[in-house]
């Protein structure tokens, strides 16, 4: 299934229709990125927080937010 921000609609407010864990793949498709910056991310610290489920990565909704509103440019 196929999701798309709506227009006007702060990214961090969309990710909470989501489930409750997206996939890397999942979430790759939902930022617009590759999974290779994802898992790039996750190497050098900083994307947003991941919960590993045996050797899958999965992230919470919670967390995209929060880390999407902190990257929020506020100027």
């Amino acid at each position: 299934m196929s999701r798309s921000p709506q227009p006007n609609v702060p990214a961090y407010r969309f990710v909470e229709n989501l489930g409750d864990y997206l996939s890397v793949d999942e979430l790759a498709q939902y930022l617009q990125l590759s999974r290779e910056t994802i898992y790039h991310w996750r190497l050098e610290g900083v994307g947003p927080k991941a919960t590993k489920l045996g050797k899958h990565l999965r992230y919470s909704r919670e967390n995209v937010a929060a880390w999407l509103r902190d990257r929020t440019d506020r100027r």
